[in-house]
């Protein structure tokens, strides 16, 4: 039962974090990529420094502290805002796709660097991702997709495998609010040296801008995160990655819904390759 309530506390983060390419394409009309990063997560900090203020308190030791930070620096700070230069130079359907590759990406991490042993599936499907983010990213620029974007949507697979392996080596001692608090502040904290780095920075408050950021803030990076930490517990990195094979097809299918961005057959074809590999590498031989 434990295991079962981890699992599902992973699909739910996964379907979450599926939607939130397209609260972020909204955002973007708005506000400039870094900006909206630091207002995302400054929300996300205040809010759950209120509800900080009602718990327990506890103080993570260094060891914790650090891969915290790691965790923070690569899964946060980083991620987030290479995913919303990439989100505003491609489509949410590509970008949704594209994550689909983010569990063969894990493996291989884990492979290079936490000798993670692996088989002659998991090699097939590293494989079969690797074309299938080909196919979107190389075969030619449909209108709503750059290469660019692509890439660094691709690229981001290898920050989210290190918040992986990162989070899984803080001890059990803090809780999952805990661990999630000090990601998410250190997080925020990375953002603010990187405006300088924003060239034409822009906020334009709508109706739509404050309530796509608000949902990014407190269901796309406070309670999913929350639902994916919780269910780190008790399921394996590579397991938790595998089950991200939901996230491209909610994306897509909201896309189309909300956005009214067209799949193609690049789409169609880029996207059964990556699931295929994502499959295949999560079935043992």
């Amino acid at each position: 039962m434990a295991d079962l309530k981890n699992h599902l506390a992973l699909i739910a983060a996964v379907c979450i974090w599926g939607s939130s390419y397209i609260a972020s394409k909204i955002a973007l009309e708005a506000f400039s990529p870094l900006l909206l990063c630091l207002i995302r997560f400054i929300v996300s900090s205040g809010f759950m420094f209120l509800i900080r203020l009602n718990r327990k308190r506890y103080i993570p030791s260094r060891n914790d502290l650090k891969y915290m930070t790691l965790s923070a620096v690569s899964g946060i700070a980083l991620y987030y805002a290479l995913e919303n230069i990439a989100v505003s130079l491609t489509s949410a359907s590509d970008a949704s796709l594209i994550s689909a590759v983010y569990p063969v990406i894990t493996i291989l991490i884990g492979i290079l660097f936490f000798h993670l042993r692996t088989n002659r599936n998991e090699v097939l499907g590293i494989l079969m991702g690797v074309c299938g983010v080909i196919i979107l990213t190389v075969t030619g620029n449909d209108g709503n997709g750059s290469v660019l974007g692509n890439a660094l949507i691709a690229f981001n697979g290898c920050l989210w495998a290190c918040y992986n392996y990162m989070t899984q080596r803080i001890s059990d001692e803090p809780d999952d609010f805990t661990v999630t608090y000090y990601q998410t502040l250190i997080g925020t904290v990375c953002f603010i040296p990187m405006l300088a780095f924003e060239k034409n920075m822009r906020w334009s408050v709508t109706a739509g801008s404050i309530a796509a950021v608000l949902y990014l803030s407190l269901i796309c990076s406070l309670a999913a995160l929350f639902l994916y930490n919780y269910g780190l517990r008790k399921v394996s990195a590579a397991r938790a990655a595998s089950l991200m094979n939901l996230m491209p097809v909610a994306g897509v299918v909201l896309s189309v819904l909300i956005l009214h961005e067209t799949i193609t057959l690049k789409h169609l074809i880029g996207g059964a390759v990556i699931i295929a590999g994502v499959l295949l590498s999560a079935h043992k031989p």
